[in-house]
């Protein structure tokens, strides 16, 4: 005889943020339970606060989503919220994420009840609790949103007659996976329907979280991501023509994106287009200054500049720029953008005094007097205000005299 025990332990899917509901949901359901484990008396509490079959409530139906039976059942619920939750929930936003997973609770654990009431009514005074039914939602909306994704899945074979257990792993996409597992609840419902398992509250949570999804236009989400998946596939195995297909195909509907954009614009420079590559870092250095990610924005540039040589950015992106790296304590490359907003851009506001900030930080944080005499020299070749003038001439004054110290033979020491 051949058993197979399988567990998931991991997807493909990157979470973005924190996943703050369900770090939530799971405190909730753990203390709880720990609760009513440490805590004898309040037997009568925990029943008022289950689903009751032959009284069932909305409101217990979704309470009794947060009492488990035992450790087991509540570390294998919790196994899968912990999985799939942060992905979805990172995608739909925290807010949405939490009223669907009460929503689910709720109409899987009702399912389940009125089931009961029908199909098995010598039930009815047993009580219904667990977050299976919610999960099973949760797990629909992955299938609509995430459909794509790969889960990574442990596997131990016991061959209970030659006495070997063998542990392996392996990865199945997320419709043969979440499928697999929605064909083997049905299975169970009609072989063992009485056995103590909601599996009519899966099987419901499940068919309402695809309902959901599909209702919140999700799928048509799922595909565009999909592209996404694809794209960085095919830049793995160096096909970046296939690549760079799904990335613009992509960015033809998102076109604001920084990081695809990035991407696009590395994929661009290894294909040889390089004006191209430097119009998506252009389109991604002012995407990240919209939403106001300095830090983001800088190393974009950082990054083309360094793999695209004497290339800049548009004036007001490249001032804001500067005053980021300056910000983030990097006064080298701070000095390098306000010197190329100085010398690109002559005629534009703050033209001189991006220059002369350039050969303040080379003179004073960089310890680099003659390049600070370089720049103000082409400073003081230009038109410049009076006003302007006097400074750059004291600066001037100042480096030469830095420059000279620096070429004084040293003192002896006695």
């Amino acid at each position: 005889m051949y058993y197979f025990f399988y567990i998931p332990i991991g997807t493909e899917a990157r979470v973005r943020g924190t996943p703050w509901g369900t770090i939530a949901i799971t405190a909730i359901n753990v203390l709880v339970f720990l609760f009513f484990s440490l805590f004898p008396g309040f037997e009568i509490d925990y029943y008022r606060l289950a689903l009751l079959p032959g009284a069932p409530s909305l409101l217990t139906s979704i309470t009794s989503s947060f009492l488990h039976a035992g450790w087991f059942h509540l570390a294998s619920n919790l196994l899968y919220l912990v999985l799939l939750g942060p992905p979805i929930e990172s995608r739909i936003g925290t807010g949405r994420f939490l009223v669907a997973y009460l929503g689910f609770a709720g109409l899987a654990n009702m399912a389940q009840a009125a089931w009961v009431l029908t199909a098995a009514p010598d039930l009815t005074s047993v009580p219904i609790v667990g977050s299976s039914g919610a999960i099973a939602g949760v797990m629909g909306l992955f299938l609509v949103r995430l459909y794509f994704v790969r889960l990574r899945i442990a596997s131990i074979l016991l061959f209970y007659l030659h006495g070997v257990a063998r542990p392996t792993r392996f990865a199945l996409p997320a419709v043969v996976a979440i499928g697999s597992w929605f064909v083997l609840q049905a299975v169970y419902q009609l072989v063992d329907s009485s056995g103590g398992t909601a599996y009519v509250s899966h099987l419901s949570g499940l068919l309402f979280g695809i309902g959901l999804g599909f209702l919140l236009g999700f799928g048509g989400e799922g595909r565009l991501e999909r592209r996404l998946v694809l794209g960085d596939r095919y830049a793995q195995r160096g096909e970046w023509f296939a690549a760079l297909g799904e990335y613009e195909s992509y960015l033809a509907r998102v076109p604001d994106d920084p990081e695809v954009l990035i991407q696009a614009a590395r994929v661009h420079r290894v294909t040889d287009q390089s004006m191209r590559s430097v119009d998506r870092f252009r389109q991604a250095i002012a995407a990240w200054l919209k939403r106001g990610d300095l830090g983001a924005a800088c190393d974009a540039f950082d990054e083309m500049k360094r793999l695209l040589g004497n290339v800049t950015i548009p004036a007001s992106d490249l001032l804001r720029v500067a005053r980021g790296f300056e910000q983030r304590g990097r006064p080298s490359d701070a000095s390098r953008a306000y010197e190329a907003y100085g010398r690109n851009y002559p005629a534009a506001p703050g033209a001189t005094t991006a220059l002369l900030k350039a050969a303040d930080i080379e003179r004073k944080l960089l310890n680099n007097p003659g390049r600070a005499q370089f720049l103000l020299r082409e400073l003081l070749h230009r038109p410049l205000t009076p006003e302007m003038e006097r400074l750059a001439r004291e600066r001037l004054r100042a480096t030469e005299e830095a420059l000279a110290a620096q070429r004084a033979p040293g003192r002896a020491i006695a």
